[in-house]
């Protein structure tokens, strides 16, 4: 009879795991030849595996596991969730730990290279070995935060570890209870309980050998578990024990084919994992690339420091030579030094001698200026009236040029004193007209500041009166859309002999109720009291808008054209509530607009003529809108060209302001000037008058002073007076200029003020609901951005917390796979027992 083995189908030796897990790069950096003889050790300290085939000490050990592990807890399974979470969380810090400690190990030892390299060199080894201090303080620190991580870690594994012997301890004493209640069933007389447990201890007899045929304990008579056989069953009791058996086998052969089916996803699954464990050692070989080049890299750099070693120790011998240079020009400098000083004390002697020179000199100068101003006192006392004569005729000049230029004498004194006091009160009021100039051109630049902002009103008034527009259109629109389509004449006209009248006047009631009467489009131009601005044109001015139409008793400023009726009081017009407009066949409803009241107009029967009366009077209401929104259009296009008008005039006064500010700035500087030269001037003459005359009165003085004024700056003062003069003209001609030209500008804003007036408050509200609109769009917008920036960062939120779950939800997958393993395995030990008991009982 053949027996199943159950060799074929033992599960893996079981691999050792060691706590902490060790790092996938701690052993990647030894060379080959270490790797080998470490594994070698590790090979040969390895214990011997366990004999599986052994089933008594299986039974024993799994009954001394149980006992150990009987103190232990069996946790829940949410308890067990969180546990395995921070369990995977503590492991991924600490294969970063371990990382970063490997980094700051390598930063470490660097450090400490340079600071051997840098030992001879004082000037780097203070920075050397703090730098080494603070590799080594960051790689203690890093080994306490992973001796920490690893402890709670191995705390949390121990955890983990005690569940699972509690939780194998109790299937194991479970399996025990099963084992004993089915030990005890009897087979009869020919049926074999070889194949059944005989230790129930234990859950491994499946993979050992099953017992001989002789072997066993219910062989031994008197034995608690010897088997008595019984009597033989009878034909009919066996036939039906055989059927019973058939029908196990058939169910046992599709659980065979189940398991069959679980065996090869169990392969596949298999080979997903082979891909997998592939895939790690490809991390793990490029992984051990990185490491590879990066101690390349540290060789490398070591070579660089070695070679700048070499370098220092060239520089350190390029800076002796140095300083030995630096020694001899230092000696070369100090003979210099003693050089110069000689020299020096050389040129003190000669400046000195020179002094003495100069002293004498000076002593010679002053005895022939003395000697000279004798000879011009002789001079003068001999000449006497000449210089009476030079004044008279500087007074002359003076005159003259007082007549010539038309200066204002401001007393009666002719003296040249007079005049030059006439002459300088003339300049004063020549520069309070220059200050007066220079407040006008600030004037000017306000007023064309406020000119600017006008265009740019009369601008903004323009775009507010072309929306004015586009309403009104898109209100008579909206009117038209709301009145129902005109029937031609042909529906009018019976169609047949067969249509009534009744028929046509049940049509055109809805029209006739829609139209307004002549009674109540006359009550509303009478009735219509709207008060008008001062500046805008009224319907019985000349400037109105039916001024041309109206006869001799139409000046009284009543409204008889639809066209000078305002958007309200056409809505109240055309609006089907209003009274004697809104009811069919003439009734009265209550007017909707507050600020008019129609009287109730009488009853009218429905006709045809007061129908085609009705339509013909719409007919002439739409010309008069269409003529409205012509007159609109002109007082757009007349507004924008006085706009543009207006522009051109502001832009021109600008380029006329810069070049009288340029002319105004050109005269102050050449005031300054001339004061500068005659303040200088008359230094020079009262030194001069010293010397002449020491005893003279302040009388004689002023009269010499300005008798040489006039003589020494006759000709240059009168050329600087005349372009003055001249310039003084141009001004007053270009202040004309601009005053016609502000005076045009003021008309020109004027009118725009008169035609913006007409349009000011309901332009001034559509900007308002155009600034609310934009407003709370802004508004809307900004906490729809804020609102999207919110939801952004709570989607990166869900994103992270969707990753970490991923992650969770892998790590779960592959303990899954992993117990699924071992479930396949022990359910291919169960087949195996199957298998073995069927062939028992067919045996």
């Amino acid at each position: 009879m053949n027996r199943v083995q159950p060799a074929a189908v033992v599960s893996p030796p079981q691999r050792q795991r060691t706590w902490p897990p060790p790092s996938p790069t701690a052993d990647s950096s030894l060379p080959p030849s270490r790797n080998s003889s470490v594994r070698k050790s590790n090979q040969q300290s390895k214990p011997a595996p366990a004999n599986t085939r052994d089933e008594l000490l299986l039974s024993l050990m799994a009954s001394e596991a149980a006992i150990d592990s009987r103190n232990f807890e069996i946790l829940s399974a949410e308890q067990v969730d969180d546990l395995k979470k921070e369990h995977q969380l503590l492991s991924q810090r600490q294969e970063a730990l371990s990382r970063k400690l490997a980094l700051e190990i390598k930063i470490r030892d660097a450090a400490l290279s340079l600071a051997r390299v840098n030992s001879s060199n004082s000037a780097k080894q203070q920075q050397s070995s703090e730098q080494l201090d603070a590799a080594n303080s960051r790689v203690d620190h890093a080994q306490s935060e992973l001796y920490k991580v690893s402890t709670t870690l191995s705390q949390l594994h121990a955890t983990l570890m005690e569940h699972r012997a509690a939780v194998l301890s109790f299937s194991v004493k479970s399996m025990e209870l099963k084992l004993s209640g089915t030990v005890a069933e009897d087979s009869g007389y020919d049926s074999s309980n070889r194949s059944t447990l005989t230790s129930p201890a234990t859950t491994f007899s499946a993979l050992s050998s099953p017992p001989s045929k002789f072997d066993g304990k219910h062989f031994f008579a008197g034995h608690a578990d010897a088997v008595v056989p019984k009597r033989k069953l009878s034909p009919e009791a066996a036939a039906a024990e055989i059927q019973a058996l058939q029908n196990k086998l058939a169910s046992a052969k599709v659980a065979l084919q189940a398991a069959g089916k679980k065996q090869a996803e169990m392969s596949r699954e298999l080979s997903m994992i082979k891909l997998e464990k592939q895939e790690v050692e490809t991390m793990t070989s490029l992984e051990k690339e990185d490491h590879t080049a990066e101690l390349a890299k540290l060789k490398r750099e070591k070579d660089d420091w070695e070679k700048q070693k070499s370098q220092w120790a060239k520089t350190e011998g390029d800076v002796e030579e140095l300083r030995e240079k630096l020694a001899e020009i230092e000696t070369k400098k100090e003979e210099d030094e003693g050089q110069r000083r000689a020299e020096l004390e050389e040129r003190e002697q000669e400046i000195e001698e020179m002094r003495r020179a100069w002293e004498e000199e000076r002593q010679v100068w002053e005895d022939e200026r003395m000697e000279d101003l004798a000879r011009l006192q002789e001079e003068f006392d001999s000449r006497g009236d000449h210089p009476n004569e030079e004044l008279e005729a500087g007074l002359t000049a003076v005159q003259i040029m007082v007549k010539k230029h038309g200066i204002v004498l401001y007393s009666r004194d002719n003296s040249l004193q007079g005049l030059m006091n006439s002459v300088s009160t003339h300049l004063d009021g020549v520069q309070a007209k220059l200050e007066e100039y220079a407040k006008k051109e600030t004037e000017w630049d306000a007023q064309r500041r406020r000119l600017e902002d006008d265009v740019r009103n009369g601008l903004d008034r323009r775009e507010a009166m072309a929306r004015e527009l586009e309403d009104a259109r898109r209100e008579r629109d909206v009117i038209r859309a709301q009145s129902p389509p005109r029937m031609s004449m042909q529906s009018i006209a019976p169609e047949s002999s067969s249509s009534s009248s009744a028929d046509v006047i049940r049509i055109l009631q809805p029209l006739w109720a829609i139209l307004p009467s002549p009674e109540a489009r006359a009550a509303k131009f009478g009735a219509n009291t709207r008060s008008y601005r001062t500046t805008s044109p009224t319907p019985g001015t000349p400037g109105g808008p039916n001024s041309n139409s109206l006869g001799s008793g139409s000046g009284s400023g009543v409204i008889t054209s639809l066209s000078d009726l305002d958007v309200r009081s056409l809505k109240a017009l055309y609006d089907t509530r209003n009274s004697g407009i809104g009811g069919i066949g003439g009734i009265n409803t209550p007017s909707s607009s507050p600020s008019t009241t129609q009287p109730s107009q009488p009853l009218q029967p429905f006709s045809l003529e007061a129908f085609a009366a009705r339509v013909q009077a719409l007919m002439a209401d739409d010309r008069a809108l269409i003529e409205r929104l012509v007159r609109f259009a002109q007082a757009h296009d007349l507004l924008k060209k006085n706009a543009e008008r207006a522009q051109k005039l502001a832009q021109d006064g600008t380029h006329a302001l810069e070049t009288y500010q340029k002319q105004v700035r050109v005269l102050e500087e050449r005031n300054q000037g001339m004061g500068g030269r005659l303040a200088v001037l008359y230094v020079h003459i009262h030194i001069l008058c010293l010397y002449i005359y020491p005893a003279a009165t302040l009388r004689q003085f002023s009269s010499f002073a300005c008798h040489l004024l006039t003589k020494i700056f006759s000709h240059h003062r009168q050329e600087e007076v005349q372009s003055l003069q001249d310039t003084v003209e141009r001004l007053m001609a270009e202040k004309r200029e601009l005053e016609n030209l502000a005076a045009e500008q003021g008309e020109t804003c004027r009118q725009l003020s008169e035609a913006n007036d007409t349009l000011s408050t309901r332009t001034l509200t559509l900007a308002e609901e155009a600034a609310q609109a934009s407003a709370m769009a802004r508004m809307k917008f900004t906490a729809q951005i804020s609102q999207h920036e919110g939801e952004i960062v709570g989607l990166n939120a869900k994103i992270e917390e969707m990753k970490r779950e991923l992650s969770l939800a892998q790590n779960e997958i592959e303990a899954m796979r992993t117990s699924e393993h071992s479930r396949h395995i022990a359910l291919l030990d169960e087949l195996n027992s199957m298998h073995a008991q069927l062939r028992a009982a067919k045996s």
